[in-house]
């Protein structure tokens, strides 16, 4: 072979290499990694999945108990008594008495008042504004304050109730209360024994509980009762129990404890209470057996009328017999106060009788 085609070969050969290097090196820089841009990484967005509208649950092997809520009490129309005539009226002047009465009771009461809840207007009236001693009906405020407190989140119905030395020497009408007992009872169980078996020293401890003594308490009582326009009464204890000799029993009148009745009617649990005709207080660290508790307003319990759920019955010695009653018949309300009456039978025939008289007027 010439020397020149050898040369030519060799030339062509090596134009190969180089080029086939050249080829592998492009490819090698291809897979180092790019420099980054400030340009933002832009994802596809995947669309929403549409709708399963044919989709069942499964029904599960194990059974799911259904849990029914107790309905809620629906809060009535109450009146709030303002200045207009003919209706019960919050702007009186003051009339409050410090004199002591020997004696409180007439036939068939001292006095008496109807009224339409609904608007506060006087159905009835008879010496409505003349003094009585209201006896247990004072525990209608007590009750009040403490709905009050609980709605103004100072309490709570589910609190344990402390049970102290004062608080169980109130004497009377009562649930028996014991200081080994101290935080068995809730604020509700001791409402139960307030209202519907008129328990004294229920009375004592729920105010302790509130105000921190029975002096603070009772001031409560008489700032609520100003408040409210019960221009003629006076609060002296938590449960309307006589003092002693010489010294007042709470005072007030038929027209006062119609405007008390209807601020107790604002509160819808108020009726839960009045209207319970039998339960019981709860076991405690010393009671084998429940304590019964039964309502002492016959037209509730064993002798009903018609639509009556409340309120409260009231008796001392001095100030006789006395009931504020209340009956809801096709959505109408009526209360009617009877205080002073001679004896038992007297006092529930006639507010039966007043009851009547209230719904005959509304028809009119």
């Amino acid at each position: 072979m010439k020397k020149s085609n050898i040369i030519a070969t060799a030339t062509v050969l090596i134009a190969l290499h180089v080029l086939v290097f050249i080829i592998l090196l492009g490819k090698r820089d291809d897979r180092k990694p790019q420099p980054q841009t400030d340009k933002p990484k832009i994802e596809a967005v995947q669309p929403a999945p549409e709708p399963l509208a044919d989709f069942k649950v499964p029904e599960l092997a194990i059974p799911v108990e259904v849990v029914e809520m107790a309905p809620v009490q629906a809060r009535e129309t109450i009146a709030i008594p303002g200045a207009r005539e003919g209706y019960l009226r919050s702007d009186r002047p003051n009339r409050r008495t410090s004199k002591v009465y020997s004696n409180l009771k007439g036939t068939p009461y001292r006095g008496a008042i109807v009224v339409d809840a609904r608007s506060g207007k006087i159905l009835y009236e008879n010496r409505a504004t003349t003094y009585c001693y209201p006896a247990s009906v004072t525990k209608l405020m007590t009750m009040l304050i403490v709905l009050d407190q609980i709605d103004a989140g100072v309490i709570r119905l589910g609190d344990k109730v402390k049970i102290t030395k004062e608080g169980v020497d109130a004497g009377g009408s009562q649930a028996y209360l014991d200081t080994r007992e101290s935080m068995a009872f809730t604020v509700d169980d001791l409402l139960n024994a307030l209202v519907i078996h008129s328990a004294n020293d229920a009375a004592r401890v729920l105010g302790i509980h509130v105000a921190g003594s029975k002096a603070a308490f009772v001031d409560m009582m008489n700032q609520k009762a100003r408040e409210l326009g019960m221009n003629s009464t006076i609060y002296h204890s938590e449960h309307g129990l006589p003092p002693g000799k010489g010294k007042q029993p709470d005072i007030s009148t038929p027209y006062d404890i119609a405007i008390l009745s209807l601020a107790v009617l604002r509160h819808p649990e108020t009726l839960r209470y009045t209207s319970t005709k039998l339960t019981y207080l709860p076991l405690s660290p010393i009671r084998k057996e429940k304590f019964m508790l039964a309502n002492r307003n016959v037209l509730v319990g064993r002798d009903p009328y018609p639509g009556c759920d409340g309120l409260k019955t009231g008796y001392h010695s001095i100030g006789g017999w006395s009931l504020t009653a209340t009956a809801e018949r096709n959505g109408q309300r009526v209360i009617s106060v009877v205080l002073g009456s001679p004896d038992k039978t007297t006092r529930n025939a006639t507010s039966r009788k007043l009851l009547d008289k209230g719904f005959e007027a509304l028809k009119k």
